[in-house]
C-alpha cells in the first residue's frame, strides 16, 4: 500500500487531458446522474446536490466510459511503479459554483472498506481544493455504511491539493479525505479506487 501523497502534473498529455474534458464536460450529452449529497451517505448529511457517473462498481464494468480511463489509470500508476491494479470503484463527480464558505468543507470521509488507494484526476482548472487529513480509518471491520465514528472535528490538515487540468492525485484509501465547494468554476474530478497487484483486474 502506498505510504504517501503523490501530486503528478500532466501525467497525460494535453491532447488525452482534453478529449477527457471534452467528454465529460463539451457539447456531446455525457450521461450525468443527479445526486443530493455529493459527500456521501455520512448519516451527518450536508444535503450538497452535485452530479455523478459510475465506471465500476462491485460487480464489474457499468459504463463503457470506463475505457476511456484506462490509460490514465496505467499512467498514473506507474508513476508509483504499481503495474497491474485491480478498478474497485470508479466515477466522476461534477459540481457547480456555490455560495458555500471554503472552511465549511464537505464531511470527511474514506471510500470503501476494504484495503485500496485512491486516483484523483482533474478534469478542469477549479477551485474547491481536495483536502487529505492525518488520520486514518483504522478498523475496516467496524466501518459501516463506509462510515465509521470518529471525531472528525479534530481532523489535521496533511495535504491540500488544487483542482488543475491534467493534475493527479494518489493517496492511501484509508486516508480521511474531503473537499471544498467550488465557488467560482465547475469542479470535475474522475476518482477511482484501486487495488495494488490484484489477479483480478479490470484494467
Amino acid at each position: 500500500m502506498i505510504d504517501k501523497i503523490y501530486v503528478f502534473d500532466d501525467v497525460i498529455d494535453l491532447d488525452y487531458q482534453n478529449k477527457i474534458k471534452n467528454k465529460l464536460l463539451g457539447e456531446e450529452k455525457f450521461p450525468w446522474y443527479y445526486i443530493d449529497d455529493i459527500s456521501g451517505d455520512d448519516p451527518e448529511r450536508q444535503k450538497r446536490g452535485g452530479f455523478t457517473h459510475g465506471y465500476v462498481n462491485e460487480y464489474g464494468i457499468e459504463s463503457d466510459y470506463h475505457y476511456l480511463f484506462i490509460d490514465l489509470i496505467k499512467k498514473s500508476c506507474s508513476k508509483i511503479k504499481i503495474k497491474e491494479v485491480n478498478a474497485i470503484l470508479g466515477r466522476s463527480f461534477f459540481q457547480l459554483p456555490t455560495n458555500i464558505k471554503k472552511e465549511d468543507v464537505d464531511t470527511p470521509h474514506t471510500d470503501i472498506p476494504v484495503e485500496h488507494f485512491v486516483m484523483l484526476y482533474y478534469v478542469c482548472d477549479s477551485d474547491g481544493d481536495t483536502i487529505i487529513y492525518n488520520e486514518k480509518c483504522k478498523n475496516y471491520k467496524n466501518f459501516d455504511n463506509n462510515y465509521d465514528v470518529v471525531d472528525k472535528t479534530k481532523f489535521t490538515i496533511q495535504k491540500k491539493v488544487s483542482p488543475k487540468q491534467g493534475r493527479v492525485v494518489l493517496f492511501n484509501g484509508a486516508l480521511y479525505h474531503t473537499a471544498e465547494q467550488p465557488n467560482h468554476n465547475v469542479r470535475c474530478i474522475v476518482n477511482y479506487d484501486l487495488r495494488d497487484l490484484s489477479v483480478d483486474s479490470h484494467i
